[in-house]
């Protein structure tokens, strides 16, 4: 074997070290990775709920968001008759050097519903529901391990008249900076690759680098 066919093999056998190393590198930062489960309670009685994200993204340095990719929000700030909670997919959860500050995230509703009531004496009678609801969860201080402060601030209105458009009842809720505590209940590792699989991979990178050497010595 000539000193440039040895040169070639020895470029083609670093490649397949150097890719062997990568796979094993990413096999690492996978196994780190793991699914998160949260628990939280705002003060009032305002609501409650939970919701999961991966840390996989997470690095641990600085001001770090990651988007909540299950969750549910308990709490009274809902306009409509048939709907209880909202769904916390695509919140965003706050970390500041790996640590967990809380969620950035808001939502709202509103609903007009028209019901006649033909049997109540002096009917029929007709009775208009007119509903909305806001709120948003926020997180100050995040970088201030003793000072960051996670509340919620909430809106509800349901407004109650006859046909007349005589006001029969005007319910009313606000609630303004509640406190929010959140409590991790669960941590599942994600789903790695077998060590097989990152030598498998290598092998396979192995391989074609020894074929595209045999091609050009064919040549």
């Amino acid at each position: 074997m000539s000193q440039k066919q040895r040169q070639k093999l020895g470029s083609a056998i670093a490649s397949t070290i150097l890719s062997f190393a990568a796979v094993s590198v990413a096999g690492v930062d996978q196994a780190q990775a793991a699914v998160l489960t949260y628990n939280f309670e705002v003060e009032e009685g305002a609501g409650s709920g939970f919701f999961k994200l991966s840390n996989s993204s997470l690095t641990g340095i600085g001001s770090e968001q990651i988007t909540v990719g299950e969750g549910r929000f308990n709490t009274f700030a809902t306009a409509s008759a048939s709907k209880n909670y909202y769904d916390l997919a695509g919140a965003i959860a706050l970390f500041f050097q790996g640590d967990f500050r809380g969620l950035q995230t808001g939502g709202g509703d509103t609903e007009i519903r028209e019901i006649d009531l033909p049997d109540v004496p002096g009917g029929p009678f007709y009775v208009k529901y007119d509903s909305r609801a806001f709120w948003s969860m926020a997180t100050n201080g995040v970088s201030s391990p003793d000072r960051w402060t996670s509340y919620f601030s909430g809106y509800r209105e349901t407004l109650i008249s006859n046909r007349e458009g005589h006001l029969a009842i005007d319910g009313r809720r606000i609630i303004n900076d509640a406190k929010v505590s959140y409590t991790l209940v669960d941590t599942a590792a994600e789903p790695v690759p077998e060590p097989i699989t990152a030598a498998g991979t290598a092998l396979a990178l192995a391989g074609l680098s020894w074929l595209k050497h045999k091609k050009k010595m064919a040549v």
